[in-house]
């Protein structure tokens, strides 16, 4: 009898994405065999499988360090998010394990919530929301007066990688002048009409600021202090990235004392959030549960780069969209 060859074994560590477990059962290549564990799953049992792994599919969860130890043979993390700080890329590098984030599949939704959470946050759409629900009508704070428009506003866009470039594109219609601040220049970003500027020009120009950076050693707390002096009182900040790319205590007192003048937050230092949050008690700024880069059209998307670049690696190619420690 012909010996049937050898199919992979992948290690899926699955969170609370069971939209994207479902169609990771429905769409893996026929024959490849999912290990799913969660954090409810047993250490010992999470190495068993790690030992045996020639991939680790990540949804919303972490890699500890001591699984990419036992993942020896392992040939590629495959996350399913753009963020990659759940995984120790150093020790990946020294164990030659290469990490590859979901390829841009969550640029779009990321990019339009971006813009909502600014729209929101100018319009003063939650406190308006909330205001006629209870039959109140037109505080004069939202009659105009203090309303703004993101039409011809000066936006500032601190990471132009997939998702930020993204944010460019889309705010060609509202005839923004848009700046961006990256390591690396963007033609994306500048084919869209964005200029490249050092990060403390683009916090002193911008009316709105939008986070779209990875979190890594560079970045954390990138947003501090002495970065909200330099933005304009009239100023927002957005962040669609990660919590701590923000001193959340250092933007509480910005907006306490007037150095800006509001804040749209899908993530925090603490996730979930703590409900005893200062920022959640404030008017001026609009929050969400990090939930930027999910929607309907983005999980397949997902799902299906992950496969295809897990394939790759299986026919002996090299992965795309690989991260690496700054």
């Amino acid at each position: 009898m012909e010996k049937r060859p050898k199919m992979p074994d992948v290690l899926v560590f699955s969170g609370p994405a069971l939209p994207l477990l479902d169609m990771a059962n429905e769409m893996k290549p026929d024959d490849w065999n999912l290990h799913v564990r969660t954090s409810d799953s047993s250490a010992d049992d999470v190495a068993q499988v790690a030992e045996i792994a020639d991939f680790i599919l990540v949804f919303g969860h972490g890699v500890s360090d001591d699984v990419l130890r036992r993942a020896e043979k392992t040939r590629l993390v495959q996350l399913c998010s753009a963020g990659f700080d759940g995984v120790n890329l150093e020790l990946a590098g020294e164990l030659e394990i290469p990490v590859a984030n979901n390829g841009g599949a969550n640029a779009i939704p990321v990019a339009e919530f971006a813009i909502t959470l600014a729209l929101s946050t100018i319009r003063h759409l939650i406190v308006t929301d909330a205001d006629t629900r209870t039959g109140a009508w037109m505080r004069p704070e939202v009659d105009g007066r203090d309303s703004h428009e993101l039409f011809g506003a000066t936006v500032g866009i601190v990471g132009a990688g997939r998702i930020g470039s993204t944010v460019a594109g889309m705010l060609r219609g509202f005839e923004t002048t848009t700046l961006y601040t990256d390591l690396i220049r963007s033609e994306k970003a500048e084919g869209f009409g964005a200029t490249r500027v050092e990060l403390d020009q683009l916090l002193e120009r911008s009316d709105i600021v939008t986070l779209h950076t990875p979190l890594d050693n560079g970045t954390s707390a990138l947003i501090s202090e002495r970065e909200l002096k330099l933005m304009k009182n009239t100023a927002v900040l957005i962040n669609t990235c990660r919590g701590p790319v923000v001193d959340e205590l250092a933007l509480q007192k910005a907006l306490e004392y007037g150095d800006i003048w509001g804040a749209g937050l899908d993530v925090f230092e603490q996730e979930p959030v703590d409900p005893d949050n200062p920022l959640l008690k404030m008017d001026n700024v609009v929050v969400a549960p990090h939930i930027a880069g999910k929607s309907y059209e983005s999980y397949p998307r997902r799902v299906r780069f992950a496969f295809e670049n897990m394939q790759r690696v299986w026919n002996g190619g090299q992965p795309t969209s690989l991260v690496s420690p700054q």
